[in-house]
């Protein structure tokens, strides 16, 4: 069994991965690090896992264990980093350690940037490094836009002249706290975009596909709904291309991928409460094209796809303890 400790367990985050490992057939959850508020009592959906013998205030208590998950907010896990590098394997839900380099870092993030920390992650773009992320001891997982972004973008990386994405997510995206932008109250009655071209996420797609970094375009948009990320990609062909061989592009990057499933059309219900990321293409003419890309936010966005990579960073079946999540459909 992977003993296994959570960070941050309280936030919409924490709660997937807990709803995730519970079920997870070669898991044990051994430690969670108290909050102010007893999760059992906060949560009291969680009352059957009877959580509340599980947390500690004492992080040495995660000392011995096989791998620890951060669900914490952006600046807040460098000090746990700190602790528990080089002692347990450490997957981080923050973007405190996605992004390599310092200028990039600094201008998405406005904050400080440590080299001898950044360099002992992997990034968890799976579908991309999954390699790397079976060796890593440390890895970084992506955030929700960014990772549905490149899984749009990453099949047909070399046919693109220019690429125009719109991507709208739910009001979980904004976190467990209501702010006047993000409260669902406000939220479900209206469609508004923010940081357009200026999104933080997009420096994780620049790192991925530095060849995008002038002629992308992005545009996030807040939705009236709470879970899911829908990703809409435009993109402008350097050849001629038809449908055949972009489904054939498709399928040779996806075909041992077992949460990437290639639809004829897409429907954010076919993915919500799932960790799968369901794609479409559609051809305008010889030279232009859409990708359309769905995925859970906080499952493949996020918790799902950290689970996805501890798997393969013990040398399990990826799927394990995933598959059996359908999508929630209604």
């Amino acid at each position: 069994m992977i003993k296994v400790g959570i960070i941050g367990a309280n936030g919409f985050l924490g709660l997937e991965l807990l709803r995730i490992l519970s079920i997870h057939p070669k898991v044990s959850l051994q430690k969670i690090l108290k909050r102010e508020n007893d999760i059992d009592d906060e949560f009291t959906h969680l009352s059957s896992l009877n959580l509340t013998e599980l947390q500690t205030s004492n992080l040495g208590d995660f000392h011995n264990l096989d791998c620890v998950f951060l669900s914490l907010p952006h600046g807040s896990a460098e000090e746990y980093v700190k602790e528990l590098i080089g002692k347990v394997k450490i997957i981080d839900l923050s973007s405190d350690f996605r992004i390599s380099d310092a200028q990039s870092y600094e201008k998405y993030y406005k904050s400080s940037f440590d080299a001898n920390l950044q360099n002992k992650f992997t990034y968890g773009f799976i579908e991309s490094k999954i390699d790397d992320i079976k060796n890593s001891e440390n890895v970084a997982n992506p955030g929700c836009f960014a990772l549905a972004s490149q899984l749009a973008i990453y099949p047909f990386e070399g046919l693109i002249n220019n690429i125009s994405i719109t991507a709208i997510t739910g009001s979980s995206g904004g976190g467990k706290a209501p702010t006047s932008k993000n409260h669902h109250s406000v939220r479900s009655k209206d469609v508004f975009s923010y940081n357009v071209n200026q999104h933080r996420h997009l420096a994780e797609i620049f790192q991925s596909f530095p060849s995008l970094t002038d002629n992308l375009s992005f545009v996030p948009l807040s939705g009236p709904y709470t879970r899911g990320i829908y990703v809409t990609a435009h993109i402008q062909s350097i050849e001629n291309i038809d449908l055949d061989e972009l489904n054939e592009l498709l399928k040779n990057k996806y075909s041992n991928m077992p949460f990437l499933r290639i639809q004829s059309q897409n429907k954010l219900s076919n993915v919500v409460g799932s960790n799968y990321c369901d794609i479409s293409i559609s051809v305008k003419d010889n030279q232009n094209f859409v990708v359309e890309a769905c995925i859970d936010n906080l499952i493949k966005g996020a918790s799902g796809n950290a689970v996805e990579c501890m798997n393969l960073m013990f040398s399990e079946d990826q799927s394990l303890g995933l598959k059996e999540m359908l999508p929630l459909y209604l």
